[in-house]
């Protein structure tokens, strides 16, 4: 969305999350909001009655609580350099000097479009454009204190200072945005043009994944496909697109353009724009990232090249030296942790510290994946006595928030991760890589279909993209989609990313796991 007041993981992500999670619709932005907002409770309270002349115009404050968040920032990591004493130039310069560098850098922000939604899924391009804004502050500073700017290693200092400091305060908000979405607030209600089986696929992800900021209110087609679109407003031609747009309080459009025709293509695009609607287009490339994607334009009209995905001999390399590093050190690291969580399971229960368990990994062969035990002895044989309280309703994988089976010491090591270190010896090993899909059981590989069998033809992961961008979603959509996105676009690049993205993730969810739960009135 084009939006200055609109905003994918990191999530997402894409590119969220740090990563892109979503290669043919991008997530919402960190600024992005609906005129409205979904309460807790699912109802929907409206900020303001949109207008026909105003539909479009997104709201909740979310670029007033950023700028709130990162003008203090700006201001803190710059004031340093006031303190800092530097020779032959006189306190009242450097704090001339410390002025200039927080207006210039705050100012080149915006300028550089780090408010606009388009911009803050591409987590590359935002990051690259923080440090064009920092630098622009320490040339600045520089300029004014009068001395060369090489010459001082506290402007230095400051600039990649701040640059670090406004990308985690960004993935924090990211972060904190999503868990908000996920909860019913900040979703951008749109109307999705195109019914036919692709629109199914994007609405279901949209709905699965709800982190993603996305609500569907209306629909414009014939809704046969998908029996939950009956409850939803409905027209069969575009006329009665911005009556439905107006009466959900929708500010964009979303089309799945293998559902119409290129002349209803351009009608929706030039009725939505002219009524202030955002549109998004989606063009059907199922699992294809957005890193393989280029805009190739033909005598001025929009064309796309796909980039072929290859996995080369040096990658392939480069992947094992990776995991056998990253897991050798893992180890070293670790080894006083596991040492701890070992006499603390079995202080506990006087039961076993390590649990070993049977999964399917490369070319669909069985091998041992090795966990510090964080449920009861008896785990194994009550799943079957839990199936009313399983979350997972669209797929064979089990999963339950509140798992009666959890020990006190397994729910503290689970909400650290510390029951998955022993897997790193599984890395050693060779049976499994620091990233790809999750090993799945093999009563779960029975009822997979053949296109999600083909995850089998890279090694499982300690950590993935679906454990980024979809953990703690009940939707097995999301978990087969992704496995499938990062087989077909994987890169040792995007193994790094995801690395990368690993411990900020694990130390929000530990944050979370230790957070008080708010209690209702």
């Amino acid at each position: 969305m084009t939006s200055d007041l609109t905003m994918g993981s990191l999530a997402a992500s894409a590119e969220q999350a740090t990563l892109a999670p979503v290669p043919d619709l991008p997530p919402m932005g960190l600024l992005d909001a609906g005129a409205g907002r979904i309460s807790p409770e699912g109802a929907f309270e409206a900020s303001a009655a949109p207008t026909a002349a105003s539909v479009g115009k997104p709201g909740g404050g979310l670029r007033a609580r950023l700028l709130a968040l990162e003008v203090p920032t700006v201001i803190a990591t710059w004031v340093v350099l006031g303190i800092l004493e530097t020779p032959g130039v006189s306190v009242s310069r450097r704090l001339v000097a410390v002025g200039a560098a927080i207006l210039v850098t705050l100012a080149a922000m915006p300028l550089l479009g780090l408010y606009r939604s388009r911009l803050c899924v591409q987590r590359r391009r935002e990051t690259s454009r923080i440090a064009v804004a920092c630098i622009a502050g320490a040339l600045t500073f520089g300029l004014v204190k009068g001395d060369p700017i090489g010459a001082d290693d506290a402007v230095i200092v400051a600039a990649g200072s701040c640059i670090l400091a406004l990308i985690i305060l960004r993935w924090s908000f990211a972060q904190w945005l999503s868990t908000q979405r996920m909860r019913g607030r900040y979703r951008r209600g749109i109307v999705m043009v195109g019914t036919d089986e692709d629109a199914v696929d994007v609405w279901r992800m949209l709905h699965s994944q709800p982190e993603l900021g996305y609500e569907v209110r209306g629909i414009i087609g014939e809704p046969r496909f998908c029996p939950e679109w009956a409850q939803l407003p409905n027209d069969r031609t575009i006329d009665g697109l911005l009556d439905i747009a107006i009466k959900t309080e929708s500010t964009g459009v979303l089309v799945v353009v293998n559902a119409l025709s290129v002349a209803e293509i351009r009608d929706v695009i030039e009725l939505s724009t002219t009524h202030g609607l955002h549109v998004q287009v989606c063009p059907g490339f199922r699992g294809l990232a957005t890193r393989r994607v280029r805009h190739v334009p033909v005598s001025g009209e929009a064309f796309l090249y796909v980039e072929p995905g290859r996995r080369t001999t040096w990658q392939l390399a480069a992947k094992r030296a990776i995991d056998v590093i990253g897991a050798g050190v893992g180890v070293l690291i670790a080894a006083p942790i596991l040492l701890l969580a070992w006499i603390a399971i079995r202080i506990d229960d006087n039961g076993p510290a390590l649990y070993r368990q049977t999964r399917i990994g490369l070319h669909q062969q069985p091998f041992v994946v090795y966990k510090m035990r964080s449920m009861t002895l008896d785990a194994e044989s009550s799943v079957e006595d839990l199936t009313e309280i399983n979350e997972r309703t669209d797929g064979p994988l089990f999963k339950a928030t509140g798992d009666p089976r959890v020990t006190r010491v397994g729910a503290v090591i689970r909400s650290l991760s510390v029951d998955e270190i022993p897997q790193l010896f599984n890395v050693l090993a060779g049976k499994m890589s620091l990233v790809g899909p999750r090993p799945a059981l093999p009563e779960e590989v029975a009822q997979f279909d053949p296109e999600l069998l083909r995850r089998h033809d890279i090694k499982p992961g300690v950590t993935g993209l679906w454990q980024l961008e979809a953990r703690s979603s009940p939707s097995f959509h999301a978990y087969r989609r992704l496995d499938l996105l990062y087989l077909d676009n994987w890169s040792v690049g995007l193994d790094l990313m995801i690395l990368a993205a690993t411990v900020p993730t694990v130390i929000m969810h530990a944050m979370r796991s230790f957070r008080p739960v708010p209690t209702s009135a």
